[in-house]
């Protein structure tokens, strides 16, 4: 049976490096779920691909024009972030933006930190039977990780569905 070709899919991937461990970990799960997927070729862009020598601000900002969807690894550290907030949300959140699919990386508090705008979407974090709190992926164990990483996958495919019906 002949594979029908698979739609690309430009994500940029905007994290704190602060949370670089959890972002790579993440990550790694993510791109290993979303590999065989039958209807998309997920492509992802992440600054740890700007090499040596080159303006680091010039290829963030073609990568952000050139991205469809952003990824957007939440924390406080993502929050506070100076360069996140000026130069990577402007083109991610608000009027006439990409559309984004917002992951809780690392708890925040959802009524007491300031969201810069993105108050308005509905944050990815994993339901747990039995848990009342909805949990980041950092609060997960290593089996959670995985449902995280799968719940997650699902949504962003139903997600693309809606974008590209």
């Amino acid at each position: 049976m002949a594979n029908k070709a698979r739609i690309t899919i430009k994500f940029f991937v905007s994290y704190a490096h602060a949370d670089q461990e959890y972002a790579i970990a993440f990550m790694d799960e993510f791109k290993e779920m979303s590999a065989p997927s039958e209807k998309y070729e997920y492509v992802f862009w992440q600054d740890t691909e700007i090499l040596p020598g080159e303006n680091w601000r010039d290829e963030i900002r073609v990568a952000l024009d050139n991205c469809e969807v952003g990824l957007l690894l939440i924390s406080p550290a993502f929050l506070a972030s100076k360069f996140i907030d000026a130069e990577e949300l402007p083109q991610l959140v608000g009027d006439k933006t990409k559309p984004i699919i917002p992951i809780m990386l690392k708890m925040v508090n959802l009524k007491r930190h300031n969201l810069k705008g993105l108050d308005g979407n509905q944050i990815f974090r994993l339901k747990v039977e039995g848990v009342k709190e909805l949990k980041s992926f950092a609060q997960c164990s290593a089996s959670q990780r995985t449902d995280f990483v799968y719940d997650l996958f699902d949504k962003v495919e139903s997600r693309l569905d809606k974008l590209h019906g």
